[in-house]
């Protein structure tokens, strides 16, 4: 697409792939054959809409949109990349005339050349310029929508007066003597049958009006009762609230994390968990991290749930043109990713943080093998009492825990312990750390229980590599 159509803050989530149309098809995840309608041609390009891709995703509609070009168009990213076509997935929010590339793939030909890709929720939804492919494209699908909520609530009124058409029907079809005089009959007698038929309609409201008004009093009553009982519920409910423990095992396990607090119902219910397997990778070019992590970790300190090490300020990481600040790192024993269904004796996690909140997660998986003196280091520093956070007098750097090849694998998912929260980009390395069996066994001595999450299920999400 055009410039103006993937802005460089769209490209901070490049996880998502191209094989996404060659394995699922031209429309991913819609099983149905596409309907592209042109809606706007010129001397350079034309726009089409895929209409079988019109859908609501409240408060967004959303729908797939593909351009040609008539010459090569530049990527804004890397101009020696040009393609002349490109297929989008765009979100419109009608009421607020503003719109979102959700997912974009450029191709050259039939060949890729680019692809990006963001959520709803971290996507920056901005004005169309005027005349742009966007705008006429939201012009389209909001005139849908309108057409669409018409034909909903036609649908419903028909629904909430069931006897219309049933008396229409069964009085009128006995008085034509076959199929063919019937349809001739109806415009003549249509406008009496509706005066009618608004009358019998308005009279059937008024027993439904005073069914409502008659149930208001038990109504206030039940309320009035809850009222009563207020204080005697309130203490079981604030409980219920404040119950925020969780475990690895026992009733507080993972598959309880949901139930336990309504901050942790994500744990559950949500559709992009980890950790999960990496498998099924799409190969997608990915860059290498930008990373600044040179200056010492600042303390070390024991959790119930595992082993913390505080990052202080400075430690930093680009991904996709937008910056990271290192919070902390966790130790998981064993690990909780898979690659390729393989497990691994320990997992570092590097959780980073932008301005907004936003979450990168690198992950380094440990095998055992030969002694690996970064971790040596921490090793010797371990505070002996939970909850207690020593000082690091000897100096750890992040880079000391990270792998010499650069190589990794991507995709979204969530935090591994409650909340569970959603929308973090995980960075999985390929090269696995060396670890000696004696320092694998202080980590797990340290840390005590297994504090490992079970896979979740992917989903059908996209891993790039």
């Amino acid at each position: 697409m055009s410039c103006y159509l993937v802005t460089p803050s769209y490209h901070h989530r490049i996880w998502l792939a191209a094989s996404l149309w060659l394995l699922l098809g031209l429309m991913p995840g819609h099983g149905h054959a596409s309907q592209w309608l042109s809606i706007k041609k010129t001397d350079d390009n034309q726009l089409m809409i895929d209409k079988q891709s019109l859908l609501e995703e409240k408060p967004y509609i959303k729908a797939w949109v593909k351009v040609d070009y008539r010459n090569p168009q530049k990527n804004v990213e890397s101009v020696d990349r040009v393609y002349n076509h490109a297929k989008a997935l765009w979100y419109f929010d009608c009421d607020k005339r503003k719109a979102a590339t959700i997912q974009v793939f450029q191709y050259d030909d039939e060949e890729l050349v680019y692809s990006a890709g963001t959520t709803a929720k971290q996507a920056d939804f901005i004005e169309p310029l005027p005349e742009s492919e966007v705008e006429v494209a939201q012009q389209y699908v909001c005139k849908w929508q309108t057409k669409e909520k018409q034909r909903i609530e036609a649908a419903a009124r028909r629904a909430a007066n069931p006897v219309v058409p049933a008396v229409a029907s069964s009085k009128d079809k006995p008085a034509a003597p076959d199929s063919i005089a019937e349809p001739a009959a109806a415009p003549a007698t249509s406008a009496k049958p509706e005066e009618k038929t608004a009358s019998e309609a308005k009279s059937a409201t008024k027993p439904a009006e005073d069914k409502t008004a008659a149930a208001k009093p038990a109504a206030a009553s039940k309320t009035d009762k809850g009222a009563d009982s207020k204080d005697k519920d309130k203490p079981a409910k604030t409980d219920k609230l404040n119950d925020q423990s969780w475990a690895y095992s026992g009733p507080h396990g993972p598959d309880k994390w949901g139930s336990l607090n309504p901050d942790y119902a994500v744990c559950n219910a949500g559709s992009q968990q980890s950790p999960i397997n990496i498998d099924n990778t799409i190969t997608a070019a990915l860059k290498p991290i930008k990373r600044l992590q040179k200056f010492p970790l600042k303390n070390i300190v024991l959790k119930d749930h595992s082993l913390i090490m505080d990052a202080g300020t400075g430690n930093m990481m680009v991904l996709d043109q937008k910056p990271y600040q290192l919070k902390y790192i966790s130790v998981h024993v064993p690990s909780e990713h898979q690659i390729k269904q393989k497990s691994y004796a320990a997992e570092l996690q590097m959780v980073h943080e932008d301005k907004a909140g936003h979450r990168v997660i690198i992950a380094v998986m440990l095998e055992e093998g030969s002694t690996h003196a970064g971790l040596e280091k921490l090793l010797g520093s371990l505070p002996k009492e939970k909850e207690q956070s020593k000082p690091l007098a000897i100096r750890v750097t992040p880079a000391d825990l990270m792998p010499a090849k650069p190589a990794y694998y991507r995709y979204s998912g969530s935090l591994t312990a409650p909340p569970c929260t959603e929308g973090v980009q995980w960075v999985i390395m390929k090269e696995v750390l060396k670890v000696s069996k004696f320092q694998l066994g202080s980590l797990q001595q340290a840390i005590g229980a297994p504090n490992q999450r079970p896979l979740q299920d992917s989903q059908g999400r996209m891993i790039l590599e």
